[in-house]
């Protein structure tokens, strides 16, 4: 995070200094303030309103000034609405909510523009830092700087405790019936709701860092973070001006209820290199390439037990997947709130809102089906005023990248057999994210290897062929 744009390629945007603010306003007197739930009410939206929170805390404040460029770094926790932390919905009386860890990262040479980054795995720990690298792998090769260097970002771990806190017993516990474990609040805060309670901490803590709101607001982020991606846009539209969703998981529970872990995770003799990061861009962690599978499948075992435990037989585990299936998933019609906000906005003559999405045509964890049965369905949203085939065009890209898997490695046999590296998608996304806001006729990156290179979506006959979208 604490690098400056390249020479050789210049930033997209100027940063202003504001090193003599920070110097101010990012003081250790900060660490352990306790700030109140309704300071936050200046960032709810009145279409979408915000979910509440129990109020947010500041943990540590760290001051890096000799770094290029120097940032201010406050970290802290969000404080559940259950009083007390016990949550109505859950059966066992010693079970306490967790807090939603979050960091804040403000440089000293900003562009004013916020990033919000999404979760990988069960969602990443909240190291914003580490986070930035890790995007930077993903949407822009070395020559380019550190693709959010210049921007300022918030992070959470969405209140799951680090990327395996979703195997956990205690993330998911029973509830008097199946329907209630929905309504838990760690299950609303892992689906969606810490998305915005985070961004609104986020936004509240840069206007005091910088005395500014920001100029634009993005989300960024792959597998569990696309998902957030979409979530965040579908559910809060005016809080975001784009959104950049890689490999997302749309349908998650569904994905629960199959998924099968091919023998290729295994495979270390024809790509340990790659494996090995991939599962560590997934568990932000070194960890053997069997936890993939022994860990997810200890998520669907221990969801079948908290069904049981509700009063269901084993059946009622895919049950239990439905009832959670509203807050985890995202479907094409979620985003109707999206396409009726761009709209909006392009009739007052602002600017535009934008989506992004991307995945590998040889995914394994996240089958390429589920990207391209979403984009396919976006385009046959009834034309209602609401969502037309001309906005789903205007607002939306959406590339495939052929040869690419889940933490998107290459699977070409005759590349990965050297260890090449992962992520090597040569792209800029979020670059490509800003200018496309600004302006609607702006050019199209596209990754590295993307089958449609405009990021148009492809007919169904090109995702059939490409084995993404459900065989009939």
């Amino acid at each position: 995070m604490a690098l400056a744009c390249g020479a050789l390629m210049p930033c997209a945007h100027a940063a202003t200094d504001i090193s003599n603010t920070l110097v101010r306003t990012c003081s250790n007197q900060l660490d352990g303030t306790q700030y109140g739930d309704a300071v936050l009410d200046d960032f709810r939206g009145t279409r979408n309103p915000s979910p509440r929170t129990g109020g947010f805390r500041i943990t540590s404040v760290e001051q890096v000034w000799l770094a290029l460029p120097a940032y201010c770094l406050i970290k802290g926790t969000i404080q559940p609405t259950s009083p007390g932390g016990i949550d109505p919905a859950v059966k066992d009386p010693s079970y306490r909510v967790r807090d939603i860890n979050y960091q804040i990262y403000v440089p000293a040479q900003w562009n004013g523009k916020f990033a919000q980054l999404g979760g990988g795995g069960f969602a990443w720990k909240s190291d914003v830092v580490d986070a930035g690298k890790q995007a930077n792998l993903q949407f822009s090769p070395s020559l380019q700087g550190v693709a959010l260097s210049s921007y300022a970002v918030i992070l959470s771990d969405a209140g799951a405790d680090a990327s395996n806190g979703a195997f956990s017993a205690d993330f998911v516990r029973p509830g008097r019936q199946l329907a209630d474990v929905a309504k838990q609040e760690m299950v609303k805060n892992f689906g969606q709701d810490s998305i915005k309670k985070s961004l609104d901490v986020g936004l509240y803590l840069l206007k005091k860092l910088t005395g500014a709101a920001p100029t634009d607001t993005y989300f960024v982020g792959i597998s569990t973070g696309g998902r957030q991606a979409l979530k965040a846009m579908a559910n809060w539209p005016d809080a975001y001006d784009g959104i950049v969703a890689g490999a997302p998981p749309v349908d998650e529970t569904n994905l629960l209820k199959v998924l099968q872990v091919p023998d290729a995770v295994n495979d270390w003799v024809v790509n340990w290199n790659s494996a090995a990061a991939m599962l560590t861009s997934l568990f932000g962690q070194d960890v053997s390439p069997q936890m993939l599978s022994d860990g997810l499948g200890a998520t669907s075992r221990h969801l079948a037990d908290v069904a049981i435990e509700s009063g269901a037989d084993y059946d009622g585990y895919h049950r239990l997947l439905d009832q959670l299936a509203p807050v985890w998933n995202v479907t094409p019609a979620d985003l109707a709130g999206f396409f009726e906000a761009a709209a909006r906005q392009k009739k007052e003559g602002r600017k535009g809102k934008k989506i992004i999405l991307y995945q590998g045509t040889s995914d394994f964890l996240v089958p390429c089906t589920q990207a391209g049965e979403f984009v396919r369905k976006l385009n046959e949203l009834p034309a209602n005023g609401k969502a037309t085939a001309a906005d789903v065009r205007n607002s939306v890209r959406a590339y495939f990248v052929e040869d690419y898997s889940h933490g998107f490695y290459n699977t070409n046999s005759l590349l990965k057999r050297p260890g090449l590296t992962p992520l090597q998608l040569n792209w800029n996304a979020l670059a490509d994210l800003d200018r496309w806001v600004h302006d609607d006729q702006a050019r199209a990156g596209a990754p590295s290897l993307a089958r449609n290179a405009s990021g148009e979506i492809p007919a169904t006959q090109a995702l059939s062929a490409w084995k993404c979208v459900a065989a009939p």
